[in-house]
């Protein structure tokens, strides 16, 4: 910078244009139309480097807004058309091969065999100019949307908001989701067996250039390998989750799994209610022991398996006849009042057992219980009871409690849920509840509903008894 120290620290045209990255003529250009703070010297044209800085800040500012309105206009803008008057003299419109947005482009172009491909073309966060293949783009609008993403990166890239070292893959966003669900999920294993069938679709793809169109691949794939489909909302869950957080840490601007729908799980949700009949004949089918008051507790309380295996005599109050639940799938704790049976029976366990620790322990063990579906299923056989699982027993208890009036928003605070939609997944009404529903919006004798209501009161002030100091 020899001539700017000659100056006063005044820039050259020469010197200006390689700290800014552009030609000279650019330079004179900006200047001539006042673009650019300069000053006019009898040696040409000079620059100082504050007001560049100030000029390039502003710069700054006006590419966020741009990267704010290609984000809000984002396949919404009306696509260019020309008129051609060839045909008859007739004005026709047509779609152009090309496409200009301002900020780059889209077009076509035929292979060999005719077959057409959309391309992007834009330039990079370097000014260099880049004509990409869209390679899964089967529309002007998906050709629009890597359009839209890859210039948004480069502008992100240009001025700071992001490194370009920090464009991430899927893979190490899977590795980051699983270090942050082992400490904020408890079925924190489960989700990581789910990622590697994901890894195996979007593998070492950069997570910014993914598309709903490759998450739509995902599940058409998912469906294809026989998984249910319940299976796959749950990965589709687990995927939205993920860039949700790959947002927030500022490795992503939008998520491409948020558009892409579910499939509705009503039809394959498990309704089955363990009936009297059935219950009287488990009950007589297991082996007394620990299951037999499992069981017991579990259809008058309602609790999950891992609540009750973890329940310890500290926490049952046999004086207020309550349980007092802490370690929860919500990590919420409840209180679960004891009806007459589960009352009884803590009292017989409480009499017979060690009456402090756990409640249930393991005989094989001396630890509390993992898994008793063994023993259950072995049950259920003897009572030849089919299609029975544990989680039908917390079920039975939510349905019948609606069938005796209880109100949802009670129920749903006893199975601990967070909200009432989930309660109405564990709970069930038959037909006979739902037709007495109904049936007290019948009217009698072709009778309004208000006009029989208004009847029934009458009679019931006519049933008082004969005041015995009436005047009759």
């Amino acid at each position: 910078m020899e001539h700017s120290a000659k100056n006063g620290g005044l820039l050259t045209v020469k010197e200006t244009a390689r700290l800014l990255r552009v030609s000279k003529t650019t330079i004179y250009r900006y200047s001539r139309k006042r673009l650019l703070p300069h000053y006019k010297k009898s040696y040409g044209l000079r620059f100082r480097a504050e007001d560049l800085e100030k000029w390039l800040e502003q710069g700054k500012r006006e590419a966020l807004f741009l990267a704010e309105k290609i984000l809000k206009n984002s396949l919404t803008n009306p696509a260019p058309v020309y008129i051609d008057k060839s045909e008859g003299g007739q004005k026709v419109a047509r779609t152009k091969p090309r496409r200009n947005y301002g900020y780059g482009s889209t077009y076509i172009r035929k292979t060999k065999k005719g077959i057409s491909r959309f391309y992007i073309d834009y330039y990079d966060a370097e000014g260099k100019r880049k004509q990409e293949l869209v390679k899964n783009a089967t529309s002007w609008e998906e050709a629009k949307g890597a359009l839209d993403r890859e210039v948004q990166n480069a502008l992100d890239i240009k001025y700071g908001i992001i490194r370009k070292k920090e464009r991430i893959s899927f893979k190490v966003l899977a590795g980051l989701y699983e270090e942050w669900a082992k400490v904020n999920k408890r079925s924190w294993k489960t989700d990581i067996g789910r990622l590697r069938g994901m890894s195996e679709i979007f593998g070492g793809k950069l997570i910014d250039s993914i598309t709903p169109h490759d998450v739509e691949r995902y599940k058409a794939e998912r469906i294809k390998d026989g998984v249910k489909l319940t299976t796959v909302n749950k990965c589709l869950q687990i995927l939205s989750k993920m860039f949700n957080l790959a947002i927030s840490w500022g490795y992503l601007r939008q998520n491409p799994a948020k558009g892409v729908k579910r499939f509705p799980e009503e039809p394959f949700r498990r309704k089955k209610v363990l009936s009297p009949e059935e219950e009287e004949r488990l009950f007589n089918a297991v082996i007394p022991g620990y299951l037999k008051s499992m069981i017991r507790i579990f259809l008058n309380t309602g609790l999950r398996r891992k609540e009750l295996f973890q329940l310890t005599w500290e926490y049952v109050d046999f004086k207020n006849k309550r349980l007092f639940i802490r370690e929860t799938k919500t990590s919420k704790s409840r209180y679960i009042p004891m009806n007459e049976a589960v009352y009884k029976e803590m009292k017989a366990l409480y009499s017979n057992g060690k009456r402090q620790g756990l409640v249930f322990v393991n005989p094989k063990t001396g630890k509390a219980f993992v898994d008793i579906r063994r023993a259950f299923y072995g049950a259920c056989r003897r009572a030849k009871i089919e299609n029975l699982i544990l989680l039908d027993l917390r079920r039975t208890f939510a349905t019948r409690l609606l069938e005796s009036g209880v109100d949802i928003i009670t129920v749903g605070q006893l199975l601990g849920h967070s909200s009432v939609t989930t309660t109405q997944i564990y709970t069930m009404t038959n037909q006979d509840e739902k037709r007495r529903a109904v049936s007290l919006l019948d009217a009698k004798e072709g009778e309004s509903l208000l006009h029989i209501r208004y009847m029934e009161k009458e009679e019931e002030k006519s049933s008082f008894p004969i005041c015995p100091f009436s005047m009759n």
